[in-house]
């Protein structure tokens, strides 16, 4: 069976976007690329590696016990009152957080698991970045990190609470 060559085709699913009717002979396309799904880089982007629950378990654990082995050693002239010391515990570590991801990328932990913390299109991390993901640490800490997992378990980017406001993700470095 031959085709009529007066009679004009029909294009492919793949040609037609968001139901705009093909272009006329001669006029260029009038419809964009569809949107880029989750995960997929953008022309020129990165490939951007997410990291999930474990890893970044296995990072705040290294953390836990740099700061816990810090503070130790600093409580030491603080022994004999332990309640002024006590509030400075969990503001040391909040700072520890803050510094290093806004200076470094990541903390010791993360960078010991070849972890960083990125905005997410791949580009670092500022100070407001840092502020905002590592204030929202004290929610997702809630129940022993259990928000913050079931967060990442539930999120295409793999962000926690503090991540999806400051608009970031734990990525593994790229060698």
């Amino acid at each position: 069976m031959s085709e009529d060559p007066n009679r004009r085709q029909q294009p492919s699913d793949e040609q037609q976007y968001y139901g705009q009717p093909p272009p006329q002979y001669g006029q260029p396309p009038q419809y964009g690329q569809p949107p880029p799904q989750y995960g997929q880089p953008q022309y020129g982007q990165p490939q951007l590696d997410y990291v999930g629950v474990g890893p970044r378990f296995l990072a705040a654990l290294i953390d836990s016990l740099i700061i816990g082995a810090v503070t130790g050693l600093l409580s030491l002239p603080f022994r004999d009152s332990p309640g002024t010391w006590g509030g400075s515990i969990g503001l040391l570590a909040i700072l520890y957080f803050i510094v290093m991801e806004a200076t470094q990328g990541a903390t010791l932990g993360k960078m010991a698991l070849g972890l960083r913390v990125v905005k997410t299109d791949g580009s670092p991390i500022s100070w407001r970045e840092s502020i905002i993901r590592n204030l929202l640490r004290i929610v997702d800490g809630l129940f022993f990190y259990l928000v913050g997992a079931i967060l990442i378990w539930n999120s295409p980017l793999r962000q926690r609470l503090g991540d999806r406001a400051a608009d970031t993700v734990v990525v593994r470095r790229r060698n």
